[in-house]
């Protein structure tokens, strides 16, 4: 059965914020141009390489697909994560400049005054997960832990970023809900045992979300409401504690 809600788990990318459009993809071609590649990932392509976790991954699998005669030189070389760090650098100037996403502060809010923990859990870099919390000066005490890229060999949609965040804060997944915007994060959270609703993003939306409790535009505000696009919606057109209570008593 499950238990009481002590613990809130965030995916970062396309969750938290539209990071993906408006970060990422901007600090990877500034990272190409840093190094004179000349590569561009448009937003069409960029969207492509998204089915892929995990930056040196999309990485390699870029150059193995669009640019395999480098593969070799580019391995010898380190070239991918030598891109791989100067795109760190440019998404952390970035960061700070991406809006949190629709009732993302709000919820954040209540969870902490509850004493509810607050975990963003992520395959993308710790730096920039910092850079865009501190945009606002309250959201980085809020977050308990921020379990990122290196904590875990397996990105998702392998469980494992969830699996070893709750183990480090022992709780367990029937007392905890995830809020995930990709069917990769879906599949990751749902491997790890969490009930999960899924905030769709701007290169999600179309994505399959079979086993969320909850598919929603948002978590909306009061003047902004949060619309179902399959299942339940919260009555108020704004996901807080009373709704996730009841989205882990429901079972699926």
């Amino acid at each position: 059965m499950p238990g009481e809600l002590r613990g809130l788990l965030l995916d970062f990318d396309g969750t938290v914020a539209e990071t993906e459009r408006f970060g990422h993809r901007v600090a990877y071609n500034r990272a190409f141009a840093e190094l004179g590649l000349g590569w561009t990932w448009d937003e069409s392509l960029y969207g492509e390489l998204l089915r892929v976790a995990g930056g040196k991954e999309r990485l390699r699998f870029y150059i193995e697909h669009h640019q395999p005669h480098l593969l070799a030189d580019a391995l010898a070389s380190r070239l991918i994560p030598r891109i791989h760090e100067a795109k760190i650098r440019h998404f952390a100037q970035l960061a700070p400049t991406i809006p949190l996403r629709q009732g993302v502060l709000r919820l954040l809010r209540e969870a902490s005054n509850a004493g509810i923990r607050i975990v963003i859990a992520t395959t993308a870099a710790k730096p920039g997960v910092e850079a865009l919390l501190a945009q606002e000066p309250a959201l980085p005490g809020m977050v308990t832990l921020i379990a990122a890229s290196d904590v875990v060999e397996r990105k998702k949609p392998a469980p494992d970023v969830y699996l070893w965040a709750l183990e480090r804060l022992r709780l367990t997944a029937d007392e905890c809900v995830a809020i995930e915007d990709s069917e990769i994060g879906l599949r990751a959270a749902l491997s790890a045992g969490l009930a999960t609703v899924v905030t769709v993003s701007d290169y999600t939306a179309r994505e399959d979300f079979t086993g969320a409790r909850t598919v929603l535009t948002d978590l909306g505000d009061p003047d902004v409401p949060a619309r179902s696009i399959r299942g339940p919606a919260p009555g108020n057109g704004t996901v807080n504690l009373d709704f996730l209570r009841r989205i882990l008593s429901s079972g699926g």
